[in-house]
């Protein structure tokens, strides 16, 4: 994936989302990654986590969620896995007629901070993977 990289995994839970920012911070300061740059990570990465437990898994669950900080010349990369159901959160939100709710804005705000956005399914698992901006 990158140059330098490092592995966080934590069960979809909402308590763990500490953990997660945890991992994300210690993966920042062990890859020299700054400290704007680390909390654009930790925004994206807890937007990905809480919609995989409110909306893909429903609930909080053990499936483990698996992250993947990387760096190299190119910039900062997020690879984001998860067990919930296929979802692509790349592509526009279905709506129904007469549907006013306002969803979906967390993931546009998402695609509108990186670089680049990819998303696969791949062994029963959601791959996203963000290219943010260099450091």
């Amino acid at each position: 994936m990158s140059e330098h990289s490092t592995e966080i995994s934590v069960p979809a839970r909402h308590q763990a989302l500490a953990q997660l920012n945890a991992g994300i911070a210690d993966a920042c300061a062990g890859l020299g990654i700054s400290g704007t740059d680390c909390l654009l990570l930790q925004l994206v990465a807890e937007e990905l986590f809480i919609n995989t437990i409110d909306h893909g898994l429903q609930r909080n669950s053990d499936s483990i969620v698996r992250l993947v900080v990387g760096r190299d010349d190119g910039g900062l990369t997020l690879r984001y896995e998860d067990e919930a159901p296929a979802f692509n959160p790349f592509l526009p939100p279905a709506t129904t007629a007469g549907d006013d709710s306002i969803g979906g804005l967390g993931l546009a705000l998402l695609s509108g901070m990186s670089q680049s956005q990819h998303y696969r399914r791949e062994g029963g698992r959601n791959i996203v993977e963000i290219g943010l901006q260099a450091p």
